[in-house]
């Protein structure tokens, strides 16, 4: 019962972070690398890859998104240097 509903005054709080996740229908988002403008929200001013913790993104998440920013950079969509 790691995840057990606690009511805490007027709101409702899990223990979970991202409580939406947890079902088995829920996939994930897809990323891909032409999608620059959602890869640019997870690159931090230098051109960086933001921490899982800092993002909020699972392993798998991090890893895709990992490739997809690779892929990017390769294909020239973003720059591998920020300015």
């Amino acid at each position: 019962m790691a995840f057990q509903k606690k009511n805490v005054g007027n709101a409702y709080h899990t223990s979970r972070r991202f409580p939406d996740r947890g079902n088995q229908e829920w996939v994930g988002p897809i990323v891909d690398y032409k999608e620059v403008e959602l890869l640019r929200k997870f690159l931090t001013s230098s051109s960086k890859l933001m921490s899982r913790k800092r993002a909020g993104t699972t392993a798998q998440e991090q890893k895709s998104l990992k490739m997809a920013l690779k892929r990017a950079r390769f294909m020239a969509l973003l720059p591998y240097q920020g300015t």
